[in-house]
């Protein structure tokens, strides 16, 4: 379950964001369930249960039972994402399924089973080699070691290919149909988190007058955030795919508006670094300057309130602000450490103009999370 946001002392006010279970349609608790550990849990269970019962149901034997159904669990190990799960059933399937037929054919040739081991266990590292995503490395040494034990044992080579396959694709139709991973109610999360994060301090600033804010445990908390935002835009994408999975297609028009909402927020992270790097010289610098950067940083601040109002839908439209209208108007200056902290002022309108006039142009309002 996703929490509230934990803020560093003196680091801004940022509520929390964390989802609630009052008030919450039943639509949106599925999403909140199918991201958390609760809904974690029972998909594993679900998986277990379902791979040991239907070997039983067969009259299968318990190896076969208890293989199936811990290959079905593991298909659900690496987290809630679809992608990942299916990822893990191919390569995991291929790590089980292409050492053992080699071995049975190489038996009748050699039959001494550390000969065998090390001809499997080459032949393998040939394939790996030429196809290294199709294959878990992880997984195929008990492969390779099974084939020394089945020998001649056919039938117990072909029940550990099935308990194998069909475990990881019982795990992995959990995966999908029970409870999926809904990944776009996951980035509205953290992005929200880190839009508040950054709006706090870009607030903090613009009250204070004074970079005292923009201390590393503040902003390492938000580039933890801005980054998990990030690598949550490449999980939605994986999970998407390039048809768009059924639980994730009314994201469709939004794919568009994560992007730049990354891309703002990255920004924004970037301009408050270099405002860091630059606290210590700042208070020497002349006070027209500095009143100067904190003027734009105001104005900077009442665009990104702006965006989050309409990212969290209690604005109907992108900022109109005049701050995106006018060109930046740097200080007449020549001191190095005005150009760069003009520079840096400079990218960030430029890119906040750019990213608020394409999310115009797209039409489409944020979707609700």
């Amino acid at each position: 379950m996703m929490g509230g946001v934990r803020c560093q002392p003196g680091c801004g006010t940022v509520r929390n964001v964390g989802y609630r279970r009052r008030g919450m349609n039943p639509g949106t608790r599925l999403s909140a369930l199918s991201i958390s550990q609760e809904g974690r849990f029972v998909k594993l269970l679900i998986a277990l249960l379902v791979g040991y019962s239907l070997p039983a149901l067969w009259g299968a034997s318990p190896g076969i039972a208890e293989t199936m159904a811990s290959s079905a669990w593991l298909t659900l190990g690496l987290g809630p994402s679809v992608e990942s799960s299916k990822k893990y059933f191919l390569q995991r399937s291929m790590a089980n399924l292409v050492p053992i037929p080699i071995g049975l054919v190489l038996y009748p040739l050699v039959p001494e089973p550390l000969a065998i081991i090390v001809l499997v266990a080459l032949a393998m590292f040939v394939l790996v080699k030429h196809f290294p995503n199709a294959f878990r490395l992880t997984s195929m040494g008990i492969a390779i070691c099974l084939v020394a034990g089945f020998g001649r044992d056919l039938a117990a080579a072909e029940g550990r290919m099935f308990a194998v396959f069909f475990g990881m694709l019982i795990g992995f139709l959990v995966e999908l149909y029970v409870l999926p991973p809904d990944q776009g109610y996951k980035f509205h999360l953290l992005a929200r988190r880190a839009s508040r994060q950054l709006g706090a301090l870009f607030e903090s600033v613009a009250a204070t007058r004074s970079l005292d804010s923009l201390t590393g445990g503040c902003l390492d908390s938000l580039t933890r955030a801005q980054l998990d935002l990030r690598d949550q835009l490449a999980n939605f994408k994986a999970d998407y795919g390039p048809r768009g999975r059924r639980h994730l297609r009314r994201y469709q028009a939004d794919m568009a508006l994560f992007g730049h909402r990354v891309a703002l927020i990255a920004s924004g992270e970037h301009l408050l670094r270099t405002l860091a790097d630059c606290h210590a010289l700042f208070d020497t610098l002349e006070p027209a300057f500095r009143e100067h950067v904190f003027v734009h940083l105001a104005r900077i601040d009442e665009v990104h309130q702006q965006l989050a109002a309409y990212f969290e839908h209690r604005r109907a439209e992108p900022p109109d602000h005049d701050y995106l209208q006018a060109p930046y108007t740097p200080a007449d200056s020549a001191n190095p450490y005005h150009m760069v902290l003009q520079g840096a002022l400079m990218t960030h309108q430029r890119l906040l103009s750019e990213r608020v006039a394409a999310i115009r142009a797209l039409g489409v309002s944020p979707m609700k999370a």
